[in-house]
């Protein structure tokens, strides 16, 4: 059976680390890609020394430019993709330094223009043209999935209180950008699901999180692989229920 291809964004930490290392774990090879390239490939030599089959590259998926390239060298080394898992993502703590800037991306009276564009640019469009430059080495898997990683914080229904305009906002309009995409994607035999991978001990989620990074991941994984093509354009938890939008 030939081994399938998964390429993960901002695999150097947190939830993209643990999918790097539970897809190699299950046999699959993986394409590894941060934006500091010390980190990832840190991260990359880590899981090679457990005899994974890992490729690093670096990638900025706030620049256009980046995935493009990156798919144009892709091309070169690999035939196709089967899976491609968009978790790379900023928030008002990770997208800058200090209160001001947690402010500016989360407070009315301090919101700043410019880093919600930013959080938008990131969070909510980099997913899109990942998906994009990517779809050609898409087409040439059997099962090709795209999953974005959304946020329970981007449900429309469930806000129920004030702020964080930038990450709400950003995962919002993934939710919206991903459901387009699933409409266009599955014209090409490729299934697109938003996932939720709940409020997870990481960086981003904080040490107040109940649930780890490997549980997380592992309800995930276990949706993504169920995931048939008349699930395109769902909005799945990690616990495989469907979220509410």
């Amino acid at each position: 059976m030939k081994t399938k291809i998964a390429l993960v964004t901002g695999g150097g930490r947190g939830l993209g680390y643990e999918f790097c290392k539970q897809l190699a774990a299950q046999g699959t090879t993986v394409i590894l890609t941060a934006r500091n390239e010390e980190r990832g490939l840190a991260a990359a030599q880590a899981l090679q020394s457990a005899g994974h089959d890992i490729h690093f590259r670096r990638l900025d998926v706030g620049e256009e430019a980046d995935i493009a390239a990156l798919a144009a060298d892709l091309k070169k080394d690999f035939d196709n993709i089967d899976l491609l898992i968009n978790n790379a993502g900023i928030n008002a703590k990770s997208s800058g330094a200090g209160e001001s800037n947690f402010l500016r991306n989360f407070k009315l009276g301090d919101l700043d223009p410019e880093a919600v564009l930013d959080m938008m640019r990131i969070n909510s469009l980099a997913p899109i043209l990942m998906a994009k430059h990517l779809l050609p080495l898409l087409r040439k898997s059997r099962n090709p999935k795209v999953v974005n990683v959304s946020s329970w914080l981007g449900s429309i229904s469930e806000k129920t209180n004030g702020g964080n305009y930038s990450y709400c906002g950003s995962k919002a309009a993934l939710n919206m950008f991903s459901r387009a995409l699933a409409f266009d994607l599955v014209r090409e035999g490729v299934t697109t699901i938003a996932v939720n991978p709940g409020w997870v001990k990481t960086d981003m989620g904080g040490s107040r999180a109940k649930l780890t990074a490997e549980d997380s991941v592992k309800g995930l994984l276990a949706v993504i692989h169920k995931v048939k093509t008349p699930d395109a354009g769902k909005f799945f938890q990690w616990d495989g229920t469907e979220h509410p939008w």
